[in-house]
């Protein structure tokens, strides 16, 4: 339902010469319309911002419809008050009537002795009671219990009509009966406002039903006290929940305004703070936004006291803002300073120097303090761009790599199947010379992903191992030859020094682990520092020390081959980039 569709429907409601006030609806009404205002008032912060305005000065204008709404809504409290103040009246003017039948009531009980004459006032009484509506629902209860109390009075002292009198108290207890299974079924209502206007109404039915045989009368009042107490129990454990929402939501409200004055108090130094409590203010607000009611009595205090907070503090940070102007113009410069070095380098190669450099202008922008919102997002927008432009070239590039990286996995897969086919046809024929061309044709197949590296360089190693055991070449023998192909295929990828740092880190790690297996081994000597070296434990355990030793000798043989290619590769790098900076030089 839009705006004009919900004023209109108020319009007509509140215009209404039976006007009858409905909180439900009104809530209702006033709920959807704080909806669509608040989509207004997007609209008018969005439009705001493509205008160049900041979130921080924006300030929502009333549309027509809000002003007719609110007039409206004004209208209908009136009419409420009118309509509540004559209700009031006429409950009490029913409350009188109702105790004067009460005293009539009471005088033909105790003075008319003729049974028809007393019989044709009951009646009349009993219509005009009838046809008098409700009264204060403080007394409801109250003159209904004394009314209701009369009239079985009546009825059991009047000794008249017995077969008709016999038949009415049956009719009687059907209809108590009836209101027994209405209130019973009340336990599948989900409305609590329902719930609580379908059992006074029951309640009144009740007291409206004559007496009943009195042989059955204390059962079936025991009957009806139970259902009833079952639903004045829901209904009070209801208002019981509700009263503890409402507490537990005026404490969030009241913490909130806590927070709030913590932030809004202290005097405002600097601008960075400034931003920072800025958005813990805007942030508050959006909390309170989420809590819900918080009581009549206490929610119109709260909010009033909230907002006085967050309007005191806006204040003063407008006065700071307007003296820090000249403040304002050294971030300025700052900021253009490195908008100016993010496009000088935008559009260089792309190399990890680059993406460094434009990730620490990234840094020191967040480290600079922030100008009004307006200008901060114009400039942070531009410096935005050289950015994006150029990770997104990279990010491309990434792809580019990644699309390589498969083209050379499809390749080594191909290789793996054309070597093992070599093993069995050529290896006896060929020999190392087999193996050989192997690893050359396996480092100039390129790199892949490190996902798939391990894997495929397994397979390779895994192929090279069987051409070994076909030569017949010793298990020793075979590590050392095979550990050279490994580096030699490694020297032979697409960026070898990093490769070969990263066997190196390996290596590094298998000769701290033998090291500290040493080191273990050795302590356990101190167990035999008494016994000759001809002790089978003592001498096993400094065999075991000295196979340790060894294998840590030729791991560190290892990584004084790949610390050597690595120097290899280094020198071959920088003798590359020289001749490329004098072919440089010669052609310009």
């Amino acid at each position: 339902m839009g705006k004009q569709e919900i004023i209109e429907q108020l319009e007509k409601w509140v215009s209404a010469e039976d006007f009858e006030p409905n909180k439900t609806q009104f809530t209702d009404w006033k709920s959807e319309f704080e909806k669509e205002r608040l989509q207004t008032e997007k609209q008018q912060e969005a439009e705001a911002q493509k205008e160049g305005e900041g979130e921080n000065d924006f300030e929502y204008t009333p549309t027509k419809e809000d002003l007719r709404f609110e007039e409206l809504c004004g209208i209908y409290h009136d009419k409420r008050k009118q309509y509540e103040s004559k209700r009031k009246a006429e409950l009490e003017n029913n409350l009188a009537e109702k105790r004067a039948l009460i005293e009539e009531l009471d005088s033909l009980i105790k003075d008319e002795e003729n049974i028809g004459k007393a019989y044709s006032r009951f009646n009349a009484i009993k219509q005009k009671w009838n046809e008098l509506g409700p009264v204060l629902a403080n007394q409801r209860r109250g003159i209904q219990t004394e009314y209701s109390r009369l009239i079985e009075l009546f009825y059991y002292n009047i000794n008249i009509y017995r077969e008709l009198q016999l038949n009415d108290l049956k009719k009687n207890q059907e209809l108590k009966l009836e209101v027994i299974e209405k209130i019973k079924a009340l336990k599948e209502e989900k409305s609590i406002h329902q719930l609580d206007f379908l059992i006074h109404q029951y309640l009144d039915e009740w007291d409206t039903i004559g007496p009943t045989f009195k042989e059955e009368w204390e059962k079936i009042r025991e009957e009806f006290k139970k259902v009833v107490n079952v639903v004045f129990e829901r209904l009070r454990e209801h208002r019981k929940a509700v009263k503890t929402t409402h507490k537990n939501n005026l404490d969030k409200k009241q913490e909130i305004i806590a927070k709030a004055k913590e932030i809004a108090e202290p005097e405002i130094l600097d601008h960075k703070s400034t931003q920072e409590r800025t958005q813990r203010i805007i942030g508050l607000q959006k909390d309170w936004k989420n809590i819900g009611f918080a009581g009549h009595k206490h929610n119109d205090a709260v909010w009033k006291e909230f907002r006085e907070v967050c309007d005191d503090y806006f204040n003063k940070r407008k006065v700071f803002i307007d003296k820090n102007s000249e403040k304002f113009a050294v971030l300025r410069s700052k900021k253009k300073g490195l908008i100016q070095r993010a496009k000088e380098i935008h559009t260089e190669t792309q190399s990890a120097e680059v993406a460094n450099e434009l990730k620490n202008l990234q840094r020191q922008w967040k480290e600079t303090d922030k100008l009004l919102p307006q200008e901060e997002y114009r400039l942070f927008r531009e410096f935005r761009n050289y950015c994006d432009t150029y990770f997104k070239g990279k990010k491309q590039a990434a792809k580019e790599l990644e699309k390589q990286w498969k083209a050379n996995l499809k390749a080594k897969e191909e290789l793996l199947e054309k070597f093992a086919k070599e093993l069995k046809d050529k290896i006896t024929v060929k020999g190392e010379t087999l193996i050989e061309e192997w690893t050359k044709e396996w480092g100039a197949s390129g790199e892949v992903a490190s996902a798939a590296r391990t894997q495929v360089d397994k397979s390779f190693q895994s192929i090279v191992s069987k051409a070994y055991d076909a030569l017949g070449i010793s298990e020793s023998e075979r590590k050392e030859k095979e550990f050279a192909s490994k580096i030699k295929t490694i020297a032979n990828a697409g960026d070898p020094v990093k490769e070969l740092k990263r066997e190196r880190g390996f290596l590094n790690g298998k000769i701290k682990a033998a090291e500290v297996e040493t080191r273990q081994l050795e302590d356990k000597l101190a167990f035999f520092k008494f016994s000759d070296d001809s002790n089978p434990l003592k001498k096993e355990l400094l065999d075991r020390i000295e196979e340790s030793k060894e294998k840590t000798a030729k791991i560190r043989a290892k990584r004084k081959k790949v610390d050597l290619l690595i120097k290899e590769q280094e020198a071959a790098e920088s003798l590359d980039t020289s001749e490329e900076e004098a072919k440089s030089t010669e052609e310009a």
